[in-house]
């Protein structure tokens, strides 16, 4: 499996990533292009795709923060699915540093966002008891309730307030809107 940088809309791998991120968020969760490029300009921005055999099976989006990484998107290809991409990627991205990794999901509501919350506790997230809104990316819309999963431990209060401040000033601050 490789590891792909995409730093701006013109890496040759960013349609690929373009057209999994649309299809595996609903427009609400999605930032617009002007989003996405300003995004790019921000150092603690990153997005990596990962390619199997030429095949574009994924991608991570994440913010670098000094005491914890957000992960902001991660999707595999539909195709790729059931194949351990996702556990693989996942596991090779926390193996990277010592710092708290942070996500959100849907809440628990049916099967799907259930074998989801399975999938990431399988892989060494903890949920958190924080009652968690995300800001809306689109003006049309409002903010929508997400739970939080952290890996290797669960965050403190203190540390989930710096999470949605540095959410909503850096991630969706002039970067997100």
């Amino acid at each position: 499996m490789k590891r792909l940088k995409i730093d701006s809309a013109r890496h040759a791998s960013y349609r690929s990533f373009e057209k999994l991120y649309a299809s595996s968020f609903p427009i609400f969760e999605q930032r617009t292009q002007t989003q996405q490029d300003a995004a790019f300009g921000c150092e603690r921005y990153n997005l990596t795709g990962y390619e199997d055999n030429g095949v574009f099976i994924g991608f991570i989006s994440y913010w670098e923060f000094d005491d914890y990484i957000y992960i902001e998107h991660f999707a595999v290809d539909t195709d790729s699915r059931g194949k351990g991409y996702g556990s693989k990627i996942l596991q090779s991205f926390v193996e990277t540093t010592d710092k708290i990794v942070l996500l959100e999901i849907d809440p628990v509501t049916d099967e799907i966002s259930e074998a989801r919350l399975r999938f990431y506790l399988k892989c060494g997230f903890k949920e958190n008891p924080y009652r968690h809104l995300h800001p809306a990316y689109r003006n049309e819309y409002r903010a929508h309730r997400l739970t939080v999963l952290t890996t290797p431990r669960q965050i403190t209060e203190r540390e989930y307030r710096i999470f949605d401040r540095d959410l909503r000033r850096t991630v969706m601050g002039k970067n997100g809107k």
